[in-house]
This record gives C-alpha cells, sequence and structure tokens, in this order.
C-alpha cells in the first residue's frame, strides 16, 4: 500500500518540488498552502508523514503539530524551516516540538535528494519515532553526552546520495572515526556533512546507516560531525 505524505508550505515551489519528488518515489502526496487547508486534509484522510512548514500565514506550525498529533497520533512529523539554520543549539520552540512528539527536524535550504531520504527512511522504519526528536541538540549531540561511548581511529567509508550535474547519483567518501558507541559515531571528514543528510557506512560498520545530527567546520578542508544510528 503506497503511503500518504502531506506536505504543508506557504511557498509555491516547495510545495511543487516536494509534490513532484515525493510523488516519483510513488508516494501519495497531497499539498496545503495554509494551516487551516492542511486541517480540512486531515479530517479527510490518514497520513502516514507531514511535512511541516513553521511558519505558516495563519497558523504557527508548532501550534498546527499539537493539532495533527490530537488527530492523527500515528502520523510522522518532519518540522521545516530556515529560522534555526546553523543553529547551535535548539531553541525553545524546537524544544517544546521534541516534547510535543516531533520526530525530526529539516533545516531550509534542503535538497529534494536530502529530504526524499530522510522522508523514505522514516516510513521504511517500523521503530516508534515520535519517541525521540532528531536534530543538533539530542542526547547524541556535542554537549552533555549521556550515552557511553569508546575511542575509536579506524578508516571509514561512507555514502550518500547526491544530486550530480542534475543526475541523482550515489558517492562514497572517506572519514576518520573519532569515537563509538552503539547509538552513533563522531566523525573527521574533508566532506561537509550537512545536519539531516542520510548517510550508509560500509563493511566497516556492519553496512549500518545513520543521520547526521551535528556538524562543525574544523578547518578549511576537515569537518567533525556526529551521526546517529538509525
Amino acid at each position: 500500500m503506497h503511503k500518504n505524505i502531506l506536505i504543508v508550505d506557504d511557498n509555491e515551489l516547495i510545495l511543487f518540488g516536494l509534490a513532484k519528488a515525493l510523488s516519483h518515489e510513488s508516494f501519495n502526496v497531497t499539498t496545503a498552502d495554509t494551516g487551516t487547508a492542511a486541517l480540512e486534509k486531515l479530517s479527510s484522510c490518514r497520513y502516514d508523514l507531514c511535512l511541516l512548514d513553521i511558519h505558516l500565514p495563519d497558523f504557527n506550525g508548532l501550534d498546527l503539530m499539537k493539532f495533527i498529533k490530537d488527530m492523527c497520533p500515528d502520523t510522522k512529523v518532519v518540522i521545516m524551516s530556515a529560522s534555526y539554520f546553523n543553529s547551535a543549539t535548539i531553541s525553545e520552540d524546537l524544544q517544546q516540538a521534541t516534547s510535543n512528539g516531533a520526530c525530526r527536524f529539516v533545516a531550509k535550504p534542503f535538497s529534494l535528494c536530502e529530504i526524499t531520504e530522510v522522508v523514505r527512511t522514516l516510513l521504511d522504519q517500523d521503530k516508534d519515532f515520535h519517541a525521540e526528536f532528531r536534530s543538533t541538540g539530542s542526547v547524541f549531540g556535542k554537549g552533555g553526552r549521556e550515552i557511553q561511548r569508546r575511542g575509536f581511529t579506524d578508516p571509514i567509508t561512507f555514502s550518500m546520495t547526491l544530486i550530480v550535474e542534475g543526475e541523482t547519483r550515489r558517492m562514497s567518501f572517506q572519514a576518520k572515526g573519532l569515537d563509538l558507541s552503539e547509538e552513533g559515531i563522531g566523525l573527521l571528514t574533508d566532506f561537509p556533512l550537512k545536519i539531516s543528510q542520510i548517510i550508509g557506512f560500509e563493511a566497516e560498520l556492519n553496512n549500518r546507516s545513520g543521520v547526521v545530527i551535528w556538524s562543525e567546520v574544523v578547518d578549511e578542508q576537515t569537518y567533525r560531525a556526529g551521526v546517529k544510528f538509525a
């Protein structure tokens, strides 16, 4: 059965681009450009996932998310916003979203390839994503670590899907491990990883995949990043 996705954003180009990209993945896609329109859609159909912009002309997206969780508690929610791009910490609004059950924050601007892979990963998983908010500042974040970790300095190969010259390609990159736990890994790489990117690891980590939850520039050619295993 095809999954149903609701996209809520007041930007027509974003609605069009996301709808086209996700429809090509065989998802059933519905769009709404206001919070009021979104509530009307939610009242007549069950959605597996909602891509939700925070800034809407008639609603605060986080307030709308509360309605979504009340009306459709099984719907996964991905919050989209440019307001928190490159923020070092989660704002009070996003902390509120955590307690309300948002499962992922995606910073604008994003590539269609990137968000398509986020959606595919969420809808392919059986575990309950509403139990955890995935973005900068989670328990696997840089500060306040609560997970037992060990040193890990082996070379690692990771891969990800990118758009190169208008074509989607799976590309591999090299990195050096920094530390490792059952929940995730720290990396040092010359590739500029971004928050919410989905990457896959090869045999060194048993072909696991993960989500980049923080990333920072060390120098002009080096980046540090934290990846939480999916």
